[in-house]
């Protein structure tokens, strides 16, 4: 006993199919990365690399004794709440610097 006839997809629509499963293998064919020369450097590693040798450096140490030469002159002047505060923030940002130092150590990549 054969079974009922099925429908049959109307041949527009097959080729549609076709058409977009092979435009979808060729979009996700695999290739070779452009950035695949490069190894794992990014181009971008070097700047990034640059600004945070900036940022833990010369910068860091004049935000601290910025911070804590103007907490020396408020407490000075008598204003001692917030000199409190601003030798508080250069200590803490001073101690920042400090552990950013030893994970670098520690972890140098």
């Amino acid at each position: 006993m054969t079974p009922a006839a099925v429908m049959q997809a109307p041949n527009t629509n097959v080729r549609w199919l076709i058409a977009a499963c092979a435009a979808a293998l060729f979009a996700l064919r695999a290739e070779p990365s452009w950035a695949a020369p490069y190894a794992g450097v990014l181009p971008w590693d070097q700047t990034l690399g640059a600004i945070q040798d900036m940022l833990i450096g010369p910068v860091a140490h004049a935000a601290i004794a910025l911070s804590l030469a103007l907490s020396a002159i408020l407490y000075a002047i008598g204003s001692y709440p917030r000199a409190g505060r601003l030798l508080a923030g250069g200590v803490a940002a001073w101690a920042a610097l400090i552990a950013v130092h030893v994970l670098t150590y520690l972890s140098p990549f």
